[in-house]
């Protein structure tokens, strides 16, 4: 078996990896909020039907909800991936797992977080159809079109480039 097709092992970790990333998500909410002086009230980071509909987590708070708590988590998708990037490119772990780990963590769930909530927000309530309610629309777009774009190319960069830990 190739290294690349034992990479696909680590996906049954999956439910972790999940966590993490709504620990991140909705954390980012959460520190967003208090920084603009609300009050957090309820904190949840697993799976859940609390609010009547299927939800990986969810944060409330009493106060103000305005764009920027909104949009903390996509922020920090932002910040996380290039952290990740920099790490892989410059830093170069080499032990395998560890290399893997931080591609998952810190490249794949911030294109998975994003997408996934970008894309359902042209569907359905969340908080992409709130910022395209409460900012330019095109602005939205446009951040998310070129935010996924660099985090597909970051991540085809990293993982399909011939010089990854492990292989040579």
């Amino acid at each position: 078996m190739t290294r690349k097709r034992k990479d696909l092992l680590w996906l049954l970790l999956y439910p972790v990896y999940q966590t993490i990333g709504t620990i991140r998500h909705e954390g980012s909410h959460a520190l967003a909020a208090m920084a603009e002086g609300a009050e957090v009230t309820e904190f949840v980071f697993w799976p859940n039907f609390d609010l009547g509909a299927f939800r990986w987590g969810y944060v409330s708070w009493e106060g103000v909800r305005t764009w920027f708590a909104l949009a903390a988590p996509y922020f920090c998708d932002l910040i996380t991936f290039f952290v990740a990037l920099l790490i892989i490119l410059e830093v170069k772990p080499q032990r395998r797992w560890l290399w893997l780990n931080i591609l998952i963590i810190g490249m794949l769930s911030p294109l998975i977080n994003s997408a996934n909530n970008y894309f359902g927000g042209l569907r359905s309530l969340n908080d992409i159809d709130r910022l395209l309610s409460d900012l330019n629309p095109i602005a939205v777009h446009l951040y998310f079109i070129l935010t996924l774009l660099f985090y597909a190319w970051g991540l085809y960069y990293c993982y399909f480039r011939k010089k990854t830990p492990g292989l040579t």
